[in-house]
């Protein structure tokens, strides 16, 4: 009498019971986990105040603010270089063009895009955008106006694997080197003046945390972030990302999920026990090959 040559295993149920448990049992770590993960994060944000701007982009290169006529026009200056020429009221502004356009695009905010922008801008924190554009509407909330620059090579940036390579200032290496991003912020005051600050592009998350690192080796005092660094959640930093190729990343220790604790790893170790589980227990039954009898058996 021959055997089969393919004889299915005996099935073994209390392996896939087994599995079975630990899929239960991943479930309920994920339900606990993820509810404790959504309280700490919700009591992160009722703690700090993060405030929520709006932005309108300005198609318009003539109208008025708080009564007072705003002209935006592209001109060649004294030295022969383009430039762009805001008034405000009988306030000036010349700004030389940081990326020269290569293509005659319909409007001077097309051509600009790359660099500039001029935006209305209001705080709606706690707010719908039905009950926003309500407000807006009746004068309740003052609109306030900016314009937006970003230069690169505006700073010196930061010592890297990069400093001295570069032999030019171009496009590709200005994109390419965001830490020595520079932006101008002009924002058009209701009294008629033009205020000016400068900030520069966040040092990332990673490069801040290396130079912790450095300093707790060495015995040194815990490094701070540049002042004049671009900052999270404000109008600033939201108005820049309008103008940046790649907007920058949120700061590490400036993120809800460091309040997370144990509940993240939970969540996250449960989601993957899960998941290797279920296909464990759903497995189909595996084959075994018998060898052939040999010749004369």
């Amino acid at each position: 009498m021959t055997s089969d040559p393919n004889t299915r295993e005996s099935p073994k149920p209390e392996k896939r019971i087994h599995w079975w448990a630990i899929f239960a049992l991943s479930l309920i770590a994920i339900l606990f986990a993820g509810i404790e993960l959504t309280q700490r994060i919700g009591a992160y944000y009722d703690r700090v105040d993060h405030p929520l701007y709006a932005f309108q982009q300005i198609v318009s290169t003539d109208f008025s603010f708080d009564e007072r006529r705003v002209t935006v026009e592209e001109i060649v200056s004294d030295r022969g270089e383009p430039a762009i020429r805001v008034t405000y009221g009988d306030q000036e502004l010349l700004l030389p063009v940081v990326f020269p356009p290569k293509h005659e695009l319909p409007t001077l905010y097309d051509r600009q895009r790359e660099w500039m922008t001029l935006v209305f801008f209001a705080d709606r924190s706690d707010m719908t955008l039905q009950e926003f554009h309500r407000r807006i509407a009746a004068d309740e909330i003052p609109l306030r106006l900016a314009l937006v620059t970003r230069t690169p090579f505006g700073f010196k940036g930061d010592e890297g694997r990069f400093e001295g390579i570069e032999r030019e200032q171009n496009w590709a290496v200005g994109e390419v080197r965001r830490d020595k991003f520079r932006y101008d912020f002009y924002e058009f005051k209701r009294d008629g003046t033009l205020a000016h600050e400068t900030k520069r592009f966040p040092e990332s998350g990673k490069s801040f945390l290396r130079r912790r690192v450095n300093a707790d080796l060495r015995g040194e005092p815990e490094p701070q972030r540049d002042p004049n660094e671009l900052q999270e959640y404000t109008w600033q930093y939201n108005a820049a990302i309008q103008i940046t190729n790649r907007p920058p990343p949120i700061t590490q220790e400036r993120q809800a999920l460091l309040d997370a604790g144990w509940s993240l790893p939970v969540a996250a170790a449960g989601f993957l026990m899960a998941v290797v589980s279920f296909f464990f227990a759903i497995a189909p039954e595996r084959t075994r090959e018998e060898p052939e009898p040999a010749e004369g058996a």
